[in-house]
């Protein structure tokens, strides 16, 4: 039993003959009549009863058809998935963020769901190291980074926007309450909690050699690990952080705020990274260009 038997088979069933389903399928009755005799001899059934209007379905006939009918339906929703995934869809899109770009994936996220419904997300948060490791096996298509990574052949980038770096406090480690902006010399003493020395965005590297231009030796408190870990720092009272605008702003409700250093003005900015690949999957094609319209059109931006 092929496809073509199938073919041949429904095709006379639904025209009640062979002369109905030869005219249908543009082929001439013979062969038609040869694959159905074929047919019934592998089954070693009778499909059709020969009458003098054409033909009827035996019981066999009739549960072939029911069969045959679910298969082609089945086919035709195989091949309009295939093309949707091929479109871009549908799909599953695999991406990775790290910490310090949550709010800003989000909201890119958000934005292709609404016009992408049907594509499954899978997002998955981590290390930039482990991130880049996934990208390399094909474990994922995009991540999200920032600026200062060390590029590897075979990526591409594009920067998404630029992200203020500012100080980040709580109403009690404020070390200018009452002004939008902090002098720099107001820092003189102040306890802070930064990223380790080795972190692999330097966040907080441009400020420690701001803080000695003023001519003082910050006073670090704590060195944190990661982003998170600095965030419980200074929302606990540890001092002040200085990290990504966006990061405090992934945070509603929680009491600690920004505000940039007087006079001083940092920025990260954070990218898409993916692989250089001529032959994307439809669903990856369709979040990077509507990530590059994102960008040329800020404005649009919740």
């Amino acid at each position: 039993m092929n496809f073509k038997q199938l073919e041949y088979f429904s095709a006379v069933a639904e025209k009640g003959s062979i002369s109905g389903a030869a005219r249908e399928l543009h082929v001439a009755q013979p062969p038609i009549s040869r694959q159905l005799a074929m047919l019934e001899d592998e089954l070693g059934v009778t499909l059709f009863l020969r009458t003098n209007k054409g033909v009827a379905l035996t019981e066999a006939g009739r549960c072939l058809y029911q069969q045959s009918r679910q298969m082609f339906q089945n086919l035709r929703t195989m091949a309009d998935s295939v093309r949707d995934v091929d479109a871009g869809v549908r799909g599953q899109l695999k991406l990775g963020i790290i910490y310090s770009d949550v709010q800003i994936a989000a909201s890119l996220l958000k934005k292709y769901h609404e016009q992408f419904p049907q594509v499954e997300l899978y997002v998955r948060m981590g290390s930039p190291g482990d991130l880049l490791n996934d990208l390399k096996r094909g474990e994922l298509h995009v991540l999200f980074l920032r600026s200062r990574w060390e590029r590897s052949y075979g990526l591409r980038e594009q920067v998404l926007g630029e992200d203020p770096l500012e100080l980040v406090m709580c109403p009690d480690t404020d070390p200018a309450p009452g002004q939008e902006a902090v002098p720099i010399r107001a820092l003189r003493d102040v306890p802070m909690c930064l990223l380790r020395s080795d972190d692999l965005w330097n966040y907080s590297r441009d400020l420690l050699e701001e803080c000695r231009r003023a001519g003082f030796s910050p006073n670090v408190a704590c060195h944190c690990y990661d982003t998170p870990m600095e965030m419980q720092m200074v929302q606990a009272g540890f001092g002040v952080g200085f990290l990504p605008r966006s990061v405090v702003a992934a945070h509603p409700g929680s009491p600690v705020y920004t505000k940039p250093v007087m006079e001083f003005s940092a920025k990260s900015y954070p990218i898409l990274v993916w692989e250089n690949n001529p032959y994307q999957i439809g669903c990856v094609s369709r979040f990077l260009e509507l990530a590059g319209k994102e960008r040329d059109n800020p404005e649009g931006r919740a």
